[in-house]
């Protein structure tokens, strides 16, 4: 039966009110979602913390509300337009924290691609599949945790590229990857994922990663094409179980049984920690009659002693069997507290190989020589720990145990060891020998006593620190070109020649002539550790998901010259620490804002003030180096030219002042008592100390703080 009219009308009514109490709602959301970009990116700032780096945000009263795409508008950081609209956000390694508005996000209807690798967020990861155009997502290296939502690829089909390595994300890996149909690169390396893989990945996946993981069970078909390297650390992943790798976790014991097991456990422990502390009694009441050799027979790792400037004349504490491991390691023979020297060489004959010589300038040696020469530890860095070693005959060597390097096959490696091993230049310090293991290298390099770059320019300042003056830091700078364009030719083919170019691995001959170590090894370092261990894996291009190249390189050469200008620590060369000054952003800005005089070094000014436009020239040469579009970044041959040119002209003027003045570089000729307040400066520290105490901590946690250790 038909309504009455009565009854339309009424269900009419009804229906006009609801709309009516919708409109509200209705208008705030089209207001919101109607926002300008400069209103959206204020939004989204004011959910981040620790945002002073991101102070070019803001509506001013010359622009008002005006686009950042629009032409004449303020710079906006971070913010990448393309034909006048919002298509990417480069926020990576701002040390941002808070939340990410993805409802802000959302208001960019072109947004393709959004970078906050490198930063502080935590908690859930936000909502971006909400945002259906986005192509790229660069999440990188921050504390993201919780799992990942069932349907976050669900509606996803455009993204081509996902990185979320280096947080903290746990949970299942949603099966719903494989509806992400255009995904190109999925790196989910570094986290704490469970469970088994999913069936299917993305159809155009070309580029995997979830090593580093807590996965499980069998690889699937579909992934294995893949190489196996992307599954690495993940205990019971595998391709195929064996009786040595299962695929699956054994089944959780009974509660009786893990009590009993703790119990046994505990009991053990009390035993070991009773019987090493009766030995060590033992052996404080009888003193060794002679120093101790160094034999293969086991190593008790210490925590690294960071060398100074000069090797101390009074005793120190050596390591002993420094060549020997902890069981379980690719050098060790099993565990005891010392063994005869006589041993030695029989100790020798049983370890797989001699030492290869791949340089003879300081003569020829072998293992058993190493073995028995007195050792201390000067530090570790991403590649291992680092000894230094003097061998009877006087040599002193010091010798790394490299991790990570098994990237290429042994044939491969020894080819390229050898390769390294003939380059001369007066800029490097090629590799004399090496000593292969599967799981780990031992590399000899020549010991320079001075020490790197990075300690005279951040350690005690003393002697060293006085003599750096600005004519001496033209000298480093031009060498440390110098010595890489070298590098460039010779080593065309590497991915990144140098790769790990930085203050601790540019070592300072008597003269201060800078010698670089560490160079050549992209080619055998592990692709999964590059980033943790080669400074050139770090640069812009890198953190964004793109393949390294060799003007990685020049971005760590501007970060040596804004470090040498500045005499600031760079927070560049830190991972996962408070510390350090943003160089990049630092330079960049002041020089944008022409405050350029307040970026250098007040040591140097202190005597050199009328060499402050050569300082700009050579600042404006770094800067251009770290550009972070690849672009606009100079080659390696173009940067190292430049470089030349200004320093070339810049000791010109210092020649020219001196002449003048009829003595060293000052700002008031004739001032006989300026003409040394360089030295006077660093010796009576009347102006404080450049670095913060923060600073300060951070490089001594350093692990590369003292002695070029990569």
């Amino acid at each position: 039966m038909a309504p009455s009219p009565r009854r339309r009308l009424l269900l009419l009514s009804l229906a006009v009110v609801a709309t009516i109490a919708a409109l509200p709602a209705a208008v705030v959301a089209l207001a919101e979602h109607n926002m300008t970009d400069a209103e959206a990116l204020v939004q989204l700032k004011k959910s981040f913390t620790n945002s002073s780096s991101l102070s070019s945000w803001l509506i001013t009263d010359t622009d008002g509300s005006k686009s950042p795409c629009a032409p004449g508008s303020h710079e906006w950081h971070g913010v990448v337009c393309s034909r006048g609209v919002v298509t990417r956000l480069r926020l990576n390694g701002l040390k941002l924290g808070g939340t990410i508005d993805v409802d802000a996000l959302a208001s960019f209807p072109s947004l393709r691609s959004v970078s906050f690798a490198r930063n502080n967020f935590s908690g859930p990861l936000p909502a971006f599949h909400q945002i259906k155009a986005l192509k790229s997502m660069y999440l990188s290296n921050n504390q993201f945790s919780g799992t990942i939502p069932d349907d976050f690829f669900a509606n996803l089909g455009h993204l081509k590229k996902l990185w979320l390595n280096g947080n903290q994300l746990s949970g299942p890996i949603p099966a719903s990857i494989s509806q992400a149909t255009s995904l190109l690169e999925l790196h989910l390396d570094r986290n704490a994922f469970t469970g088994e893989l999913p069936a299917e990945p993305p159809p155009a996946l070309k580029s995997f990663n979830v090593s580093g993981n807590d996965l499980e069970g069998v690889v699937p078909e579909a992934f294995r094409k893949f190489d196996a390297g992307r599954f690495a650390g993940n205990e019971y992943l595998c391709f195929a179980p064996t009786d040595a790798k299962p695929c699956r976790r054994e089944q959780t014991v009974s509660s009786w049984s893990r009590r009993l097991v703790v119990v046994v456990a505990t009991v053990l422990v009390s035993a070991v920690l009773l019987l090493v502390a009766l030995r060590a009694c033992s052996s404080s009441q009888k003193p060794s009659s002679r120093a101790r050799s160094l034999d293969m027979a086991g190593f008790e790792e210490k925590p690294p002693v960071y060398m100074v400037k000069q090797a101390s004349t009074t005793t120190q504490k050596r390591s002993t069997s420094w060549l020997g491991m902890r069981p379980g390691s690719s050098l060790g023979l099993g565990h005891r507290r010392a063994a005869s020297a006589a041993k030695v060489d029989d100790l020798s004959s049983r370890s797989a190989g001699d030492l290869v010589m791949v340089n003879e300038s300081k003569g020829v040696f072998g293992l058993t020589d190493l073995m028995k020469a007195a050792a201390e530890v000067i530090g570790s860095g991403g590649l291992g720990s680092a000894y230094k070693a003097v061998m009877a005959n006087g040599v002193a060597v010091v010798v790394k145990r490299a991790r990570d390097m098994n990237r290429a096959s042994k044939d491969a490696f020894e080819a390229e060891m050898k390769r390294l091993g003939a380059m001369r230049h007066a800029n490097l310090l090629p590799p004399l020998a090496y000593h292969y293991r599967k799981d780990e290298k031992l590399l000899v390099y020549e010991y320079i006593p001075k020490g790197s770059l990075l300690y005279v320019l951040h350690g005690d300042r003393g002697m060293d620190y006085a003599a750096l003056d600005w004519p001496m830091r033209l000298k480093v700078a031009v060498g440390v070109a110098r010595g890489v364009a070298f590098l460039h030719a010779e080593l065309a083919s590497h991915e990144v020649p140098h790769g790990n170019l930085k203050s601790a691995n540019i070592l300072l001959a008597p003269d201060f002539e800078p010698l670089l170590v560490d160079f050549g090894f992209s080619g055998l370092m592990n692709q999964t550790q590059s980033p943790h261990s080669m400074l050139a894996y770090r640069a812009p291009e890198c953190v964004a998901g793109h393949l390294a190249s060799a003007k990685a390189d020049v971005y760590c050469l501007g970060i040596v010259l804004l470090e040498l200008l500045t005499g600031k620590f760079p927070a560049q060369y830190l991972q996962n620490a408070k510390g350090g000054t943003d160089l990049v952003m630092w330079a960049t800005s002041a020089l944008a804002d022409g405050f350029e005089r307040d970026l250098f070094d007040p040591a140097v000014m202190a005597a050199w003030k009328f060499a402050l436009p050569d300082m700009t020239r050579l600042m404006r040469v770094a800067v251009d180096c770290v550009e972070v579009d690849l672009e606009k970044r100079p080659d390696m041959k173009e940067a190292a030219a430049r470089v030349e040119e200004v320093v070339r002209t810049a000791l010109a003027t210092v020649r020219e002042r001196r002449e003048e003045t009829g003595g060293e570089g000052t700002s008031q000729p004739g001032d006989s008592a300026s003409r040394s307040s360089h030295a006077t400066y660093v010796r009576d520290g009347s102006i404080q100390r450049i670095t913060s105490v923060g600073e300060r901590s951070s490089r001594r946690g350093s692990s590369d703080y003292s002695y070029g250790i990569s």
